[in-house]
């Protein structure tokens, strides 16, 4: 809870936020119909699904964020990519979300719901934490350098290594359930 309620992670929030509302304003002023969406909905109505390859690239997907996310903590001059790379993933989320509701109406408002939970809402919750402990790894790292105080690096390193395993985890899981228990769900709604 104190993660919750520290400032950095209000801005976060509020930056994803932002991401969203810059998102739907992008699609409503591009106005184009996004076909690899229609064509996701297609593939899992039609039965032409390929689980194994969708589960791939959700995977690589997700480790790939988690991991630029965490890397930039390390790396501790890059610690302003974050706020960028949250607000990104708003703007996609936004875009996304107005896309299905625009092309599927009715239906495409009960398709971004199942979408969103428990799935994009885990992993954008992951994706904030880990934020949060990437600006906070940085920020007290680059204190330690600037006061000369003195901070135990190996454990230091060993817990912020912990929590990236650990979310990791989560969102190994998340695409586990997006892929073979979230697009089964879609079958029932296109």
């Amino acid at each position: 809870m104190k993660i919750i309620k520290s400032r950095i992670f209000k801005i976060l929030v509020s930056l994803f936020i932002v991401g969203i509302l810059l998102g739907i304003i992008s699609y409503i002023l591009i106005g184009t119909n996004n076909n690899s969406i229609i064509n996701y909905f297609s593939l899992i109505n039609n039965g032409n699904f390929d689980y194994l390859s969708s589960l791939i690239n959700s995977l690589s997907y997700n480790i790939k964020y988690a991991f630029i996310i965490w890397s930039v903590g390390i790396i501790c001059f890059l610690t302003f990519l974050v706020p960028i790379i949250i607000i990104f993933r708003g703007i996609s989320l936004g875009f996304m979300i107005t896309s299905i509701i625009v092309n599927f109406g009715i239906k495409g408002i009960i398709l971004s719901l199942i979408i969103i939970f428990p799935c994009i809402l885990i992993n954008e919750l992951i994706y904030m934490l880990l934020s949060y402990y990437s600006i906070n790894f940085s920020l007290k790292s680059i204190n330690a350098i600037r006061y000369n105080k003195s901070i135990n690096l190996r454990s230091f390193v060993k817990n912020y290594l912990y929590i990236f395993i650990i979310f990791l985890f989560i969102l190994i899981l998340s695409s586990l359930f997006e892929i073979y228990i979230s697009s089964n769900l879609i079958k029932f709604v296109v």
